[in-house]
């Protein structure tokens, strides 16, 4: 029966006052501080009528202070809210600031004095609700109000969060100057991290690609447009119709859109007529897929760890790899007592919020799965002599709603195995982690030399060949048989687009040098250093489409 009153005449009367208070000490300067226009201070000073305070004295001024490369501290214009120390501590795990010390003497200080020692993820500048706290990628270049604010899918992790860019003209075009979280509408919520927020300098960085280089007398120089692609069809096209298309590679990339990816595969099979194409693979999504098919509401969403009851982590690190699963999951701990189980090679950062930590050897985690299987899975479920093992697979059974996360350390028989399990616990999910901004894309798109767009087999595609014509069917090479293809002399031709294989597998130049190969990158990487033809290429930002996050 009780009755709330949050807006009244008196209750308007008390926010003014409070805000008078905390303008009695704070330095009124809008017109060059970062967060004018976006200041939640300002806003109430302009909602409550405040402009003048009653509370006149000396305002107390202290120099600015650099913490990190990205964190600026700017003492006076701090209201003591605390919020950067909770978001910090409580919802981070770093606890990398504390408040010196007491009442009207009281200041945010950082955890090495006069200096920040923590991830950079930048979240207390985002929850700060003034300007005492600023970013040093963006401090004084502009104001929110000057920039276009773009929502985007961020190009970095697959947890597939939604960054907004501030974009504005310069010189040069449109640039980049702020990454930021600005209106939370994207799976994030709150949330972004380091990457998200600052990672975006790529896109006007001076050594990007600007224009195509043809290889002329053993270097690469400038061309036209018309002349690269007049010669990287001339060179395809010569090769398909002498050799076939089995003497062509085409290595396509887990950053490129769920539509550039399709259209690859295709233009590989239909035009080039060859199934020999792949990507650079982490998770085992096609184990996965096949082990949840006809498994309906098997596959968990961010929303479903931050609800769950309980969580099993196994391998991977998403600290480091999956930054808003790692926020999730701290969350569900600190804010619904989520029971966390995590089974590792390594003590990772979450194994503080767990209820139970299992070490597992670096070439364990297959005896670890088919143990949680049990009997009949396979490697027969041969018994651990590590106890804690049963007493884990006990404890685990009897969490209804579980959400199994697993990395890339399960695949092949293994994700089976763990399937298995999952099946004998009430409304258990499963979440299959991948790598990259669109590894999921990739892999659903058909970026395999066995597997046709949506995980069919190459001998099963009959509604492909309706659709597009003839189809080869044999299976093509994967990314490793391409390179030792190129080596032996039997793959002419190579295209690659946002890979750099040649870096990734420490691949010799001269197992290139009798393979034309063509590479469309963003920069001048490994391979496209010893490519006889180099195209730009756009970057996410710079396109529409789609990413399908893990």
């Amino acid at each position: 029966g009780m009755v709330v009153v949050t807006d009244s005449d008196e209750i308007r009367q008390a926010r003014k006052s409070m805000v008078e208070l905390l303008l009695g000490n704070h330095p009124l300067d809008c017109p060059v501080c970062d967060a004018g226009g976006e200041c939640e201070l300002q806003d109430m000073t302009f909602s409550y009528g405040a402009a003048e305070s009653k509370y006149i004295d000396i305002k107390s001024h202290r120099d600015e202070q650099q913490w990190s490369p990205v964190v600026y501290f700017d003492r006076p214009r701090c209201i003591l809210c605390y919020r950067c120390v909770r978001v910090c501590g409580e919802a981070m795990d770093v606890w990398a600031l504390g408040v010196d010390n007491r009442a009207v003497n009281s200041t945010i200080v950082p955890n090495k004095e006069d200096h920040l020692e923590c991830e950079e993820c930048g979240m207390c500048i985002d929850i700060c609700p003034v300007g005492a706290l600023t970013s040093g990628a963006y401090r004084y270049k502009t104001r929110p109000w000057e920039m276009k604010h773009v929502g985007t899918t961020c190009t970095h992790c697959a947890d597939g969060c939604k960054t907004t860019l501030g974009v504005r003209r310069s010189d040069t075009g449109m640039e980049i100057v702020r990454g930021d979280n600005r209106d939370k509408s994207g799976i994030n919520g709150d949330f972004l991290c380091i990457k998200g927020r600052y990672a975006f300098d790529f896109a006007n960085h001076e050594d990007r690609l600007t224009q195509p280089l043809v290889r002329r007398n053993g270097k690469l120089a400038p061309a036209t447009w018309e002349e690269a692609f007049a010669l990287v069809g001339r060179r395809f096209k010569e090769i398909r119709d002498r050799d076939g298309g089995q003497a062509i590679g085409v290595i396509g990339s887990t950053r490129t859109t769920n539509e550039e990816a399709y259209l690859l595969q295709k233009f590989a099979r239909v035009v080039l007529g060859t199934n020999n194409i792949d990507h650079h693979r982490t998770a085992d999504l096609p184990a996965f897929a096949a082990a949840i098919h006809g498994k309906p509401n098997s596959t968990a969403s961010m929303r479903d760890v931050y609800d769950a009851p309980a969580i099993l982590l196994i391998g991977n690190d998403p600290t480091e790899q999956h930054p808003l699963l790692a926020w999730q999951i701290r969350n569900n701990v600190r804010l619904h007592n989520a029971r966390l189980y995590v089974a590792n090679s390594e003590e990772i950062k979450l194994h503080r919020q767990a209820v139970s930590f299992t070490q597992i050897p670096n070439d364990g985690y297959h005896e670890f799965v088919s143990f949680l299987a049990g009997p009949g899975s396979d490697g027969g479920g041969r018994p651990s002599p590590q106890k804690s093992w049963a007493d884990l697979r006990e404890k685990l059974l009897a969490e209804p709603k579980l959400v199994i996360i697993f990395g890339s350390e399960i695949f092949g028989n293994s994700i089976q195995s763990l399937t298995k399990f999952a099946a004998g616990i009430p409304g258990a999910k499963l979440i299959c982690l991948a790598d990259y901004a669109n590894s999921r894309g990739a892999a659903d798109m058909g970026l395999y030399p066995d597997l046709l767009p949506g995980y069919f087999a190459v001998s099963d595609g009959n509604k492909f060949r309706e659709e597009w014509g003839s189809l080869p069917q044999k299976t093509g090479l994967s990314l490793p048989e391409m390179l030792e293809g190129a080596k032996s002399g039997a793959l002419k031709a190579l295209y690659v687009i946002g890979a750099n294989p040649v870096g990734r597998l420490n691949v010799a130049p001269a197992d290139l040098k009798n393979t034309f190969t063509v590479v469309q990158d963003m920069f001048l990487t490994e391979t496209a250093a010893l490519a006889d033809v180099v195209i730009p290429a756009a970057n996410a930002y710079e396109k529409s489409g789609t990413f399908t996050n893990t």
